[in-house]
Formats: structure tokens, C-alpha cells, sequence
């Protein structure tokens, strides 16, 4: 976790830092990622930058937490509030917000990516309860999900393999990779054409390949 001395800093500030150190993570693995450049790019003394994290780990575990809340809030968001007046499949729902998630903060999403395919992923599930697990648990007890299903499972299915569905609409829209910093603008520009991919992704998800 940060020191208080990084609390102790605006608002606006902290979240200069978060988007740049991100930013270097979600372009990089955690080997290659520089604390140096981050430092350049910041525009600070490397003293100073010590006196928010501690070493690279205490950094990137932080972000990690960070990135992975502010996605799962993004759903939350919608299943707590407007679920009653939803009136289409809860899945297909998250599946829309996840890849809105996906598009909008373009960089956290290429960084949790990237951090699924590290060897501490697992590692890090279990240190925080995965909160993916937590949101499927709840619609369960809803009733608006199946019990019958493994729970990772419909974590990979609804969770995981999302982003990988966000890059192969970049490529499949050729999305130019300077728009994509753009985020929100980006999404609304193309929102259509990935609405449209986003249901045929849903249909094999609910329905699969066979012939009707």
C-alpha cells in the first residue's frame, strides 16, 4: 500500500500518478516496467517518489487493487441500481459493461490483461477473496444466474475473457491504436459496430454453435 504521504496529496494529483504509473505497466510486463521512467514522466525527484511507495512490488500491488476496484465497481454500478428495470439477460448486461469498461479505460484494461498472465495472478485471487467470485455469488443468491455451473467457469467466461474479446474488435474494426487513448470518446464513436459484435459474442456465450 501507498505511505500517508501519498494520501496526503490532492485528489487530483494521486490520480496523475495512478494514470501514469499504470499507463508504463499496461504497456510493459512488471520486469520490464521502469521506476524510472515513471519518475521522468512524473516530473519528480526519485527521493520524492520513495516517499509515496516503498519498491516496485508495494507500486504495483497497489495498482492492481486500484484497477481491479474501480472494474468491478463499474459493474456493480449497474446490477445494484437498475437491475429490477433491466429487461434483458443479466449476463449480456455485464458483458456490455465490462467491454464499455474495457474501451473507456483503455489502459487499466491492457494492464489487468497483462496481469492475468503473470504468475501472480492466482496469487493475488486468493489474497483478496476474488471479487469477481463475490459479484457471481451475489447474482446467484439473486437467482438471476445458474448454481449449476463452476464458478470459475463463468468467472473466465463473463470476467477474463472479455478483454481478449475487446482486442479482437479492435483489430476486426481496425480501431486505430492513437484512438484508443481517447476512451470514452473512442467507445461512443464506434459504439455501434461494437454493440453489434458484442451480441454475436453473447449468442455463442448463451447459445453456442449448434443450428437452431
Amino acid at each position: 500500500m501507498p505511505n500517508k504521504t501519498f494520501f496526503n496529496l490532492p485528489k487530483e494529483r494521486q490520480e496523475e500518478i495512478i494514470e501514469i504509473c499504470v499507463k508504463e505497466f499496461s504497456t510493459h510486463d512488471y520486469d520490464s516496467a521502469s521506476l524510472n521512467r515513471i519518475i521522468e514522466n512524473l516530473g519528480i525527484a526519485k527521493g520524492s517518489f520513495y516517499r509515496y511507495f516503498d519498491n516496485k512490488t508495494d507500486l504495483y500491488e497497489f495498482l492492481v487493487d486500484y484497477v481491479l476496484e474501480k472494474k468491478i465497481s463499474y459493474i456493480t454500478d449497474f446490477y445494484e441500481y437498475e437491475i429490477e428495470s433491466c429487461c434483458i439477460d443479466i449476463a449480456q448486461k455485464i458483458i456490455y459493461r465490462l467491454i464499455e469498461f474495457d474501451f473507456t479505460y483503455f489502459n487499466y484494461s491492457s494492464f489487468i490483461l497483462s496481469f492475468i498472465n503473470t504468475k501472480d495472478f492466482n496469487k493475488w485471487g486468493c489474497r483478496n477473496n476474488k471479487p469477481a467470485h463475490n459479484i457471481i455469488i451475489d447474482l446467484q443468491k439473486k437467482g438471476l444466474i445458474r448454481m449449476d455451473i463452476d464458478i470459475d467457469i463463468i468467472e473466465f467466461r463473463l470476467f477474463r475473457n472479455l478483454i481478449l474479446l475487446r482486442d479482437f474488435i479492435i483489430d476486426k474494426l481496425n480501431i486505430p491504436t492513437e484512438d484508443l487513448y481517447l476512451g470514452k470518446a473512442t467507445y461512443k464513436k464506434y459504439e455501434k459496430s461494437i454493440k453489434i459484435l458484442t451480441d454475436q459474442y453473447y449468442d455463442v456465450l448463451a447459445n453456442g454453435l449448434k443450428m437452431q
